[in-house]
């Protein structure tokens, strides 16, 4: 089931965030077929900050594939509409849905952090949600992006690039 969050943000706009599934729930209670309607991805363990055991393994390689033009292009559009409204337009995580959350997103200028984090556990964050590498639950997965590593890399490029 996808739940979707909505939240009043100051004057008065809205956010709707959709978070995934309702509940964490054990791979035996989820068909051996689980795959999502909506988006075709197996959502079984992505709640809790589980991984599933295969795209754990996968995850190593994620934001490690050679990025095209293509991909860059489709990663500012994603950026925009997925991660601009926490992290804001040049990823200060001064979002117009920042002040909301508990803790603020990340400020990806930061270099202190950007020194203390790999590229897969950036990746994993963006595919995987934040819960995935111990970070807040609020950063909602995009499993979508779990089979388009050159879409991720290109995700990660541009939040690296962001610290110089």
């Amino acid at each position: 089931m996808i739940v979707v969050v909505n939240r009043v943000l100051a004057g008065g706009a809205r956010l709707a965030v959709i978070l995934g599934l309702t509940a964490a729930l054990s791979s035996s209670a989820i068909p051996a077929a689980a795959q999502c309607s909506g988006c075709g991805v197996d959502h079984r363990g992505m709640m809790g900050g589980a991984v599933p055991q295969a795209a754990s393994a996968g995850a190593e390689s994620l934001g490690k594939t050679a990025v095209t033009p293509q991909a860059r292009e489709q990663a500012a559009q994603i950026f925009e509409e997925r991660c601009q409204s926490c992290h804001g337009p040049e990823g200060h995580g001064d979002g117009p849905a920042a002040e909301n959350l508990k803790p603020r997103p990340r400020d990806f200028h930061n270099r202190r952090w950007q020194k203390a984090v790999t590229d897969s556990e950036i990746a994993k964050a963006i595919v995987y949600g934040g819960s995935s590498v111990g970070l807040s639950g609020e950063m909602a997965p995009n499993p979508d992006l779990e089979n388009e590593p050159a879409i991720v890399s290109a995700l990660v490029e541009r939040i690296r690039k962001l610290a110089k």
